[in-house]
């Protein structure tokens, strides 16, 4: 268990590394409030469907098979409404979210889950060189 915990805020760690490497794409945006906006929210998105992903699969381990299957599709399909309100509220008021910096945001949980190897390298070189 306490595995799972540290890969759940390794990939939290990432998100808001990426969120803050995709910041750089402020420069490009016409309305920067709205980007930086949207990239918060997207990365707020990320962060909340990583800590609900991990909390789905720690609860899905209690159940037999049928049942644990049905408990990960019910997660899976409340990340995708969570994923869907926010890109919802970008098309809605646009002159406030980007919708670019929302998914972009969502995007990096995606990013993290791949630099997870590597987030989990440094901070274990990190911790040791502390002690």
């Amino acid at each position: 268990m306490q595995e799972t915990k540290q890969t759940l805020y390794e990939l939290i760690i990432g998100v808001v590394l990426c969120g803050i490497l995709f910041l750089i794409g402020n420069i490009f945006a016409d309305n920067r409030i709205a980007y930086t906006l949207g990239l918060l929210i997207g990365c707020i998105v990320a962060g909340v469907m990583s800590a609900h992903m991990h909390h789905s699969l720690e609860q899905a381990m209690l159940y037999d098979t049928e049942n644990a299957t049905k408990k990960v599709q019910k997660g899976t399909f409340l990340r995708f409404l969570l994923m869907v309100a926010a890109l919802a509220a970008a098309l809605i008021f646009p002159e406030w979210i980007s919708v670019i910096g929302v998914a972009l945001g969502v995007l990096s949980l995606k990013f993290s889950a791949y630099l997870q190897p590597l987030t989990h390298k440094v901070l274990q070189n990190f911790i040791n060189k502390g002690r």
